[in-house]
């Protein structure tokens, strides 16, 4: 997509009585998964882990269920891994959110046409 050509822009939110999941939180669940850790997540968002621990945590109070199970270090080191609740609620974001990025374009263009 050409940078100077007018578009819209949706990022979509997920509240309760303030935001708890978006954006932020999906990318720091994805790459938890990848490196099989919050820490390195949060150090590879140039978030400290208390921040990164605090998402996760407002998170899996609004939802009502573990985003994250944790292994505590030892010999062999710690780590997480995304619960199934997780990635279920995870797909379905993704899918809610193509879903309104797609009707959203189409509404933009046939508003916004003469200016595109």
């Amino acid at each position: 997509m050409e940078t100077n050509k007018l578009h819209c822009a949706i990022q979509i939110r997920l509240a309760k009585e303030d935001i708890f999941f978006g954006p932020g939180v999906m990318t720091l669940l994805k790459l938890t998964d990848e490196h099989k850790s919050l820490k390195a997540a949060a150090i590879s968002m140039n978030l400290s882990y208390t921040k990164a621990n605090k998402m996760i945590k407002g998170t899996e109070a609004a939802l009502g269920f573990k985003l994250l199970n944790r292994k505590i270090g030892g010999v062999g080191g710690g780590g997480s891994d995304l619960t199934k609740e997780c990635i279920e609620f995870m797909d379905i974001y993704k899918e809610f959110e193509k879903e309104i990025t797609d009707y959203s374009s189409k509404v933009f263009e046939k508003k916004f046409s003469k200016y595109i």
